[in-house]
């Protein structure tokens, strides 16, 4: 006969395995915004491609976030004023990711628990990504892939084919109004990375479909247009002396010829 305390033992380990596979249920709010909305947003944690969602959900009204998720597009059609800031910062608008309705609810109520969350943890450090790092190999390899002379891994199109960009031994192209330069410098690290791993505007969308940049090729990426907006500003930086020096020395000219003249 079996001994009743071996069997208890056995039961309440049974009990215990069987707790430890119960399936944790996905958030699908979670999963729609980790794959749609977190390559340029945060929930707390900074602006990046776009504006941090920390609040937005208190502050804006529902039909709003809706339109702006389904249809961003419209908005900045029909002048909404809070697009239209929005685009004035950044520098373009949100591209139309042809969400739905229900899941454009399930990203608002994720935005909303996330940010509650976020709330009990006020004053903690937020986590940052690491700046890009500028180094002669990156910026060999970023020169490569931005011109095409080296392939992207999953066969997508070089950026020289559509963007404007001027660095050294490029020319960049004319399809795209957006100089890849000024993009950076208006995005940062965070959202310029951001937006190479999304590549979901329009046109880009459709090339970069089953094509994803690898992270070494971001990498690159980056390097060379961090690179090119640093050299544009030291460039700034030293044509306002040299300005003001010419125009010194024009006004001694004209003082040197004025006593002349009237000598």
């Amino acid at each position: 006969m079996a001994n009743p305390g071996r069997l208890l033992i056995c039961f309440i380990v049974l009990l215990a395995l069987s707790a430890n596979t119960v399936p944790v249920q996905a958030d699908p709010g979670k999963d729609l915004f980790d794959k749609q909305c977190a390559s340029c947003h945060t929930i707390g944690g900074g602006d990046g491609g776009g504006p941090d969602l920390k609040g937005l959900v208190a502050k804006r009204k529902h039909e709003w976030l809706e339109s702006v998720i389904i249809e961003p597009n419209k908005l900045s059609a029909n002048k909404d004023p809070i697009q239209l800031e929005l685009v004035k910062k950044y520098g373009y608008e949100m591209p139309n990711l042809g969400i739905g309705h229900e899941d454009a609810l399930k990203i608002i109520t994720y935005i909303s628990q996330a940010d509650s969350a976020a709330s009990t943890t006020a004053g903690q450090p937020v986590t940052e990504q690491m700046a890009t790092v500028v180094t002669p190999e990156l910026l060999i390899q970023g020169k490569a892939l931005f011109t095409g002379s080296r392939q992207m891994a999953k066969g997508g199109a070089p950026c020289i084919s559509c963007h404007p960009f001027t660095y050294p031994g490029i020319n960049g192209g004319n399809l795209s109004v957006a100089d890849l330069k000024n993009s950076y410098q208006k995005m940062g690290d965070t959202g310029m990375k951001g937006a190479l791993k999304a590549l979901k505007f329009p046109t880009m969308k459709k090339i970069y479909a089953d094509r994803p940049l690898a992270d070494d090729e971001i990498n690159a990426l980056m390097a060379l247009f961090k690179d090119s907006a640093a050299q544009k500003s030291a460039s700034s930086t030293f044509s306002l002396p040299l300005a003001g020096g010419s125009l010194f020395a024009l006004l001694l000219l004209g003082l040197a010829l004025y006593k002349r003249r009237i000598r």
